[in-house]
């Protein structure tokens, strides 16, 4: 199947009523040229792609994943066409969050047993996602063939849809930092405890190092309190400020709130069986703010924003 064919049969999974022309997809690099890597297969940016948006963290257990689950819920909500990438190739489980069992994962595209559109699922509270798989490996050191079918199949994405939440892996490993590098914004989760905000630092000083033109903004999950979470956020602030060079933007927060554990335990996004829940509003200011301010049309192709895949396939080649 040839990529226009795919590109139409994505839209079609995804409900998209039209798609950018089949012209806009053609290589002019032959199949069999591998020689060039994962840049080869790029065209120039297309006058409407989608942004990208990683949510990372210093270590795990803080929340990630169910920020990137109900964040992409409160996104479709507000009329954005939204994928979720799961991206945490060690401990991939956003689909356990939503109490989906796909049949197939993220590896199956990059092996190229299946196209994206074979894998690609519909979650509950109207967003779409792209199962993430142990074993894949370093996504950065993947063969010329595997990042040719990698990129080629997300480029679909980019095309289709207005927004691409990433939930990358917890740390500062290559993997974290590929799919860092392709977001425009980098939301980094951590909680209030000492040991969250070290590791929650120690992966924003690899970002400013590795991937200084990405935007970062932190997020506090299990605040006490809007002052607890301003806190912590300028305390590393001003760190960031002083040993860096560079200051760290307030992406919001999001409160305990017991109805946020229960979710988890039904396996439902809490924005969806809660929404009027602390958690669920909070994270919904979230997206508002990621919007810009709740504004009713989403920025999605700014020039700041734009050329998700291009900014991937450059990452892959200084891995490769």
């Amino acid at each position: 199947m040839d990529q226009a064919s795919q590109l139409r049969e994505l839209a079609q999974r995804l409900g998209v009523p039209s798609v950018p022309p089949p012209a806009a997809m053609r290589s002019s690099v032959p199949v069999g040229d591998a020689t060039r890597g994962a840049a080869a297969v790029l065209e120039p940016p297309s006058p409407r792609l989608a942004r990208a948006i990683a949510v990372t963290s210093g270590k795990g257990g803080v929340g990630k994943s169910n920020l990137s689950v109900n964040l992409s819920v409160c996104l479709a909500r507000r009329g954005v066409r939204t994928c979720l990438l799961d991206a945490d190739l060690g401990m991939a489980n956003a689909d356990v969050l939503c109490g989906l069992t796909p049949e197939r994962t993220l590896e199956a595209v990059v092996r190229g047993t299946h196209r994206l559109s074979e894998v690609v699922v519909e979650a509950p509270g109207g967003f779409f996602l792209i199962p993430g798989a142990s074993g894949v490996g370093r996504i950065a050191n993947l063969e010329v063939p595997e990042q040719r079918r990698l990129v080629e199949q997300l480029r679909l994405l980019e095309r289709t849809v207005d927004m691409v939440v990433i939930d990358t892996g917890a740390g500062i490993g290559s993997a974290v930092m590929t799919f860092a590098a392709a977001a425009g914004t980098t939301l980094v989760v951590v909680t209030p405890e000492p040991t969250s905000m070290t590791d929650a630092y120690g992966a924003i000083k690899v970002l400013a190092a590795e991937v200084p033109d990405t935007e970062v903004r932190l997020i506090v999950n299990m605040a006490s309190s809007a002052a607890e979470a301003r806190e912590v956020h300028d305390r590393m602030d001003r760190v960031s400020r002083r040993f860096l060079g560079r200051g760290v933007g307030f992406g919001g927060f999001v409160p305990v709130d017991a109805s946020l554990p229960s979710a988890v335990r039904g396996q439902r996004p809490v924005t969806v069986v809660r929404p009027e829940a602390p958690a669920s509003v909070a994270i919904d200011a979230i997206a508002r703010d990621l919007l810009g301010l709740g504004a009713a049309e989403p920025r999605v192709a700014t020039a700041e924003s734009a050329g998700f895949l291009q900014r991937l396939a450059g990452w892959m080649r200084r891995g490769s």
